[in-house]
Parts: C-alpha cells; structure tokens; sequence
C-alpha cells in the first residue's frame, strides 16, 4: 500500500516535470534547534542555484507543511512570542513561511497536493511516504540529526542516488561523504550502508 501510493506520487509528479528535487525540513517538536531553520537559510545552505536550479520542481517533506512553525517552542513559549530576530539556538525561523522557495524560482508540492490520488490512505502511513517519494528524486537534501531524513539517505543509497543527497543544516552539506565520525553515530547517515569497501566505491 505504501510503496503504491508513493508511486501514484511519483508518477505524478513526472508528469508535471520529468526531474523533481526534494527537501526534508523537520522543524516542530525536533529537539535540534539548530536545524529548524527557515526557507532562506536552506536555501543559502545549499549554494543558492548550485544543487537545485532555477525553475526547478521540488517536492517538499515536512511536519510543517503550513509553513508557520505552530509547534516550535523556546523555554516552553512559542516562537511568535519572541521578537525578529531570534537567536539561532531557539529554533525559531525569523520567516517560518516557505515562501522564499516560490520567490528563488522552485515550484513547491507537499503530499497535501496529492492527497486527491490517496483518499484512503491511513494518515499514519504519510510519513513514509514521503520518503520513498524524496528517495526517487534527482537530489535531495534533508535535515541533519534527523532519522528520517537518514532512512530516506539509505534508501536512495541502495537506489544509486547517494551521491547525489545532502544535508542542508549549515555547515553540514556534505557531511554524508565524510568518513570521519562527527558525534554518535546516529546523527547521520552513512556510506558504508551502500558501498562495498574501506575505499567507498559505490555498489554496482
């Protein structure tokens, strides 16, 4: 069921432009305060064109598809009641909307875009939905210290796009394709997961 709705979703989007990009942006309840960031951080963070080019059509993973960070909270009070700016470490996006996507030139869809292809899908299952349709894009850039932005890493791994996924929490872009550990190793993906020596050459 989920593998054939993601599919419907996929196919879909192909119809509207044969290459889709995808971003996952984790924000809410996420104890990682630094990786709730705003549309136009992801943007700088990943090299403004560079990754995804102008025009391009993205699809959008998120807990905040509304784009207004309604479970973001610093000190158990929430982000409005904080004046712009706020301090990176609160986790409260200055500009929560996602806006600045449309205003660089991407063509935002969120799974709620498809909903009308899935009337009985089980709410529980958009999740990982979500994922397989990130794993089948062209590139990817998800959130670091997530796990889901982590299993949607392997999965394109074994689909032979790793190489072509990121991270776009600052100052973490290509920390995918270091061999060295950062911390637990939980907070990222790795490699080794699809490649088949201490060399890191990819399984073919």
């Amino acid at each position: 069921e989920i593998q054939c709705a993601a599919h419907l979703v996929v196919a879909a989007l192909r119809r509207r432009n044969a290459t889709y990009y995808a971003i996952h942006a984790r924000r809410n309840d996420f104890q990682f305060r630094l990786a709730k960031i705003g549309a136009a951080e992801i943007i700088d963070n990943l090299g403004g064109h560079r990754l995804i080019p102008r025009g391009a059509l993205v699809y959008l993973a998120t807990d905040d598809p509304k784009g207004v960070c309604e479970g973001c909270m610093y000190d158990r009070k929430p982000c409005a009641a904080y004046p712009v700016p706020r301090p990176k470490e609160y986790g409260c996006p200055d500009d929560p909307s996602w806006d600045p996507f449309a205003k660089h030139g991407w063509t935002v869809l969120k799974l709620s875009d498809f909903k009308h292809l899935l009337p009985n899908l089980n709410p529980n299952h958009y999740g990982m939905v979500d994922q397989l349709v990130c794993a089948r894009a062209k590139v990817f850039a998800g959130a670091y210290w997530s796990t889901f932005t982590g299993f949607i890493h392997r999965i394109r791994g074994y689909h032979g796009l790793g190489e072509d996924s990121y991270y776009h929490t600052k100052g973490k872009l290509h920390a995918l394709r270091s061999p060295k550990r950062m911390g637990p190793g939980w907070m990222r993906e790795w490699r080794a997961g699809w490649t088949d020596d201490d060399k890191g050459r990819l399984i073919v």
